[in-house]
């Protein structure tokens, strides 16, 4: 099994709600746990030496003001399909809970939502692009 794809189950994980992953290709198996976050009184060692070594750093709180962030390393697509309309462009009016596109990782979909009602003001990235965790998607504008 390969660091890249450790790595892409580590975001997935992240990314979900879920409590643990577990994951076997060949001979190999893989269980990811995800423990409660430590209290302020007390510190937790990471899980694993690959948890420790991909950790992000510590950063201000949510993205910078204006920018929605991808929650996970994977494939972009700003459509439904090939074919279809992108879910948003620049100029487009967006409501919280409303699609903006999606990041497919390990054959996985997982929709990027918006968080407020705010105008597209720029997209960053393209369908078909492969982005990491955290890689800038869109700017956010408030809505007129």
């Amino acid at each position: 099994m390969d660091l890249q794809k450790i790595r892409e189950l580590i975001d997935v994980l992240m990314a979900s709600d879920l409590a643990e992953l577990e994951f076997a290709e060949g001979e190999h198996k893989l269980r990811l746990v995800r423990r409660a976050q430590p209290g302020p009184s007390r510190k937790q060692a990471p899980a694993s030496p690959i948890a420790a070594k991909n950790a992000p750093a510590a950063t201000p709180a949510g993205p910078p003001a204006g920018q929605v962030l991808s929650p996970l390393y994977g494939i972009v697509h700003l459509a439904a399909s090939p074919d279809a309309s992108p879910f948003v462009q620049p100029g487009d009016k967006v409501h919280p809970g409303q699609v903006l596109c999606i990041v497919e990782a390990m054959k996985i979909f997982h929709e990027v939502k918006a968080d407020r009602s705010a105008c597209i003001d720029e997209v960053f990235v393209t369908s078909a692009q492969e982005i990491e965790a955290g890689a800038p998607l869109f700017r956010l504008v408030p809505a007129d």
